[in-house]
């Protein structure tokens, strides 16, 4: 049982160690790319050339009379808000129908009691 604990420990450090390394390596990767003046143009450059190409495409989508993915979000944001208050009205109408079944309660009995005192 102690070699099994052992052997999980020696694994385990090995595994830490590994990803430590592997994390400061990332780290290091990292901060060298976003401070070449070069990659960081490039990634300008890519940016800019999807929104371009996003624009043409909602354009082409717009000609063409189809939703793009930004109409069909929205109206998929409009649904949701539209189911949102539909429950919330769905909740207030069975609330006043208890209501109204209360009083409906109410005023069967006080019509009883009269009935009653009348004879």
């Amino acid at each position: 049982m102690a070699e099994h604990t052992s052997a999980d420990t020696l694994i385990g450090g090995f595994l830490s160690r590994l990803r430590d390394s592997g994390e400061g390596a990332f780290n290091r990767l990292s901060e060298q790319l976003l401070e070449n003046p070069v990659f960081l143009d490039a990634m300008r450059r890519t940016l800019e050339a999807k929104g371009q190409v996003d624009r043409t495409i909602s354009g082409t989508l717009d000609l063409m009379q189809l939703p793009s993915k930004n109409d069909t979000a929205r109206v998929t944001e409009m649904l949701e808000d539209l189911s949102t208050r539909a429950v919330k009205q769905q909740r207030a109408l069975a609330q006043i129908e208890q209501d109204v079944a209360v009083i409906k309660a109410l005023v069967e009995r006080l019509t009883a009691t009269r009935a009653r005192r009348a004879k």
